[in-house]
Formats: C-alpha cells, sequence, structure tokens
C-alpha cells in the first residue's frame, strides 16, 4: 500500500521510522538500534569519530526509506529482514554454542555492572569522604577505560578479521 509522501518524509529523519511507516518493522528496528548503539557509544564516550558511522548510517536510513517506497510503487518490495541478517553475522553467532553465548553475555554484563557501581556510588563515596587524592586518580582511569576498552575491541575485531581472511 502506497504511504502518505509527506509523512515517508518526515519520518524518513528518523533513523528507522521511515522504514517502519513503510512496513518494514525488522530493517526499521535494526536500523534504529544501530543508530542507537553508536550514539550512545559517542555520547557515553565524548569520542567525535562515533558519529562518523551514526552519520553514514543516519544517511543510509533516509535514502533507503525512499528506495523502499518506490520499490513497493513498482510492485518489487523487498523481504522484511533485519540488517544483520543480510550482514551474514549469523554464521559468526552460530558458531558460538550457548555456553559460550552466555559467558560471553555474563562478562559484560558483569564489567558493565562494576563499571556503573565504581562510577555512580564507589566514586561519590569517596569524593564525600573528602579523599580528593584518590578521587582524582580513580575519576582519571574511569575517564580513559571506556574509550580504552572500545578501542582493543576494535582492535581485536580487526585482528579476528584479518587472520580469518588469509
Amino acid at each position: 500500500m502506497k504511504k502518505n509522501l509527506l509523512f515517508t518524509f518526515c519520518f524518513s529523519f528518523i533513523p528507522g521510522a521511515g522504514q517502519m511507516y513503510q512496513g518494514y518493522m525488522k530493517r526499521g528496528v535494526s536500523i534504529m538500534s544501530i543508530a542507537a548503539l553508536f550514539f550512545m557509544i559517542a555520547v557515553m564516550l565524548g569520542t567525535p569519530i562515533f558519529i562518523f558511522p551514526f552519520l553514514v548510517i543516519y544517511a543510509y536510513s533516509f535514502f533507503d526509506t525512499f528506495n523502499i517506497r518506490n520499490r513497493i510503487i513498482q510492485n518489487e518490495p523487498h523481504k522484511d529482514d533485519y540488517i544483520w541478517n543480510s550482514l551474514e553475522l549469523d554464521g559468526i553467532i552460530n558458531k558460538l554454542n550457548n555456553k559460550k553465548k552466555q559467558k560471553i553475555i555474563g562478562y559484560i554484563l558483569i564489567i558493565f555492572g562494576a563499571y556503573l557501581i565504581f562510577q555512580n556510588i564507589l566514586l561519590e563515596l569517596i569524593y564525600d569522604l573528602e579523599l580528593y587524592f584518590l578521587y582524582s586518580i580513580f575519576n582519571t582511569l574511569l575517564h580513559y577505560l571506556a574509550p580504552i576498552i572500545i578501542a582493543a575491541l576494535c582492535i581485536y575485531i580487526g585482528v579476528k578479521l584479518i587472520n580469518k581472511s588469509r
């Protein structure tokens, strides 16, 4: 069904919303999730480099909305699917057994929880106890911890991809 061009135009400015308006819910949710992830990382880390992938996703989403609309008008609609399915991530994820997946998710949750407790409780407690020397050390460590983890993760994935292609 052909959708209103004005609404299509308005929704296309929100990554994923234009796809959802056209009836492509899986595609829209996946684009919205990926855009939100990169935006969240850029804001949390204060690292402008992560704004670039967000802008690429934003532009892709805008033009993809009109591509979907035109394909629907021409009676050649795409199949609605998650973006990551087209990237063949299923093969990589399926290679991990359930125990490995649970371990990875568990480690991520433990690290994230410890980071939140440290930043929101212990750091404030150290400041309230007027241990300014410790506060400055831990505050500096926390400031650089997230970018170091993201950089290490990027390097690790890059090395794995290079070794896989050999």
